[in-house]
């Protein structure tokens, strides 16, 4: 489009037009230049002025004074040599005439005669000049479109992999090693791909494990029924498959409950210690009780469902003591539960946090968790804009702390 109103004006500037109107600007520029250096002229300001404009200057005064810018300006009486040309000088007092090639502007005054030889408006070529601009614009164009290709081809690949991970397939190929902006959003949707896919994946295997646990149960009662067993032993395995189907449901309420605690200013110790002694084991949960009251603001039955997560799994797990302390550190209350059990991998310590998601398949299922515990945990502790820290080492052990804002 640029090239095509560039292309119109050439067309509308193609003729005579800029020629005249460069002949009528050299003309007022010299009539303007002699009234700068005055008639007759002073010599000295009508050589750096026309030095400066690049023009060729010569006077021939009525009481025999001469001057010229260049040897090789013609005599008046060189140039009135033609009929023709001394017809007009008698009849105009100004006029451009052709000699040798050349034109020069004869200007007549009573005091003497300027001729000048002026701008050529044939030196300038508004065609070439407008062509020479239709190549520059043309060649800006074509290095702004492959720079710009090169910028934003990614996008493609961004756009059809968005489509793939639309309709359910997650692995995907996006463009790898790019250090801007679109190299950043490339490894966020790949990132987003691999946790969806994950999160399916944990989904589909709690399924089939929710599956193969209901199946037991279920056959005990079939066979239960057929054979005359006890109503405790047939209620007991409709309470295991309750606690299964209750455990689903709370992790489905966690986002919309966790979320939103109801949070007051109340004694963290105390809390943690009426926790704690909620147990039967007592021999093995070791807490060492604060010196002084703890206070956060914090909501009780939600925080106490961390703490009994915690404590659950530490027993699951280990088999020696759990030390179980609260204390209070530079603004913040610190509560650490710490075991001797089989420890955590770092590839697993990595997804520990991720809804169901399990270290160990069997052994979870031994001990009836589906992975929904740490999830839930985490989800309150964010509410709480706290922090759930755990480290652990194969055969040596598993530390869990929680930081809460003091008050």
């Amino acid at each position: 489009m640029l090239n095509v109103i560039v292309l119109f004006v050439f067309e509308a500037t193609s003729d005579k037009k800029p020629r005249k109107f460069l002949r009528d600007f050299s003309r007022r520029m010299e009539r303007s230049l002699i009234y700068e250096i005055g008639v007759p002229p002073d010599t000295l300001k009508a050589k750096q002025i026309c030095d400066d404009l690049e023009i060729e200057m010569r006077y021939e005064g009525s009481r025999g004074d001469l001057w010229s810018t260049a040897e090789d300006m013609p005599h008046l009486t060189d140039i009135l040599s033609d009929t023709e040309t001394r017809k007009r000088f008698e009849e105009d007092e100004s006029f451009i005439v052709s000699y040798k090639g050349n034109p020069y502007s004869i200007i007549r005054f009573p005091q003497g005669v300027f001729i000048i030889k002026p701008f050529d408006p044939r030196m300038f070529k508004p065609e070439r000049a407008i062509i020479m601009l239709i190549l520059f614009i043309s060649m800006i164009i074509v290095v702004l479109y492959f720079l710009l290709r090169s910028l934003f081809s990614p996008l493609k690949e961004l756009s059809a992999a968005v489509e793939n991970i639309g309709e359910g397939n997650y692995d995907v190929k996006l463009p790898k090693g790019r250090k801007d902006e679109l190299g950043e959003l490339a490894d966020s949707i790949g990132e987003m791909s691999d946790k969806i896919n994950s999160s399916i994946k944990s989904k589909e295997q709690l399924l089939i494990d929710v599956s193969h646990e209901l199946r037991s149960p279920l056959t005990r009662i079939k066979l239960g029924l057929e054979v005359g067993s006890s109503k405790e032993k047939i209620e007991e395995d409709v309470l295991e498959m309750e606690r299964m189907i209750t455990g689903l449901l709370e992790n489905y309420r966690a986002d919309a409950g966790f979320n939103h605690i109801k949070a007051q200013k109340a004694d963290a110790a105390e809390l943690l210690e009426e926790t704690v002694l909620e147990y039967d084991d007592q021999s093995r949960l070791n807490f060492i009780k604060p010196s002084q009251e703890i206070f956060a603001n914090i909501d009780m039955d939600k925080l106490q469902v961390v703490f009994r997560n915690l404590i659950d799994n530490a027993l699951k797990y280990s088999e020696g003591k759990i030390e179980i302390s609260i204390s209070e550190h530079k603004g913040s209350v610190v509560i650490s539960f710490k075991d001797s059990g089989t420890g955590i991998s770092p590839e697993d310590l990595k997804n520990i946090f991720e809804p169901f998601y399990r270290a160990d398949r069997s052994r979870s299922r031994n001990t009836g968790g589906f992975g929904l515990g740490l999830s839930i945990c985490k989800k309150i502790i964010d509410a709480h804009k706290g922090e759930l820290i755990i480290t652990s080492k194969i055969n040596e052990g598993t530390d869990v702390l929680i930081k809460l804002k003091s008050m």
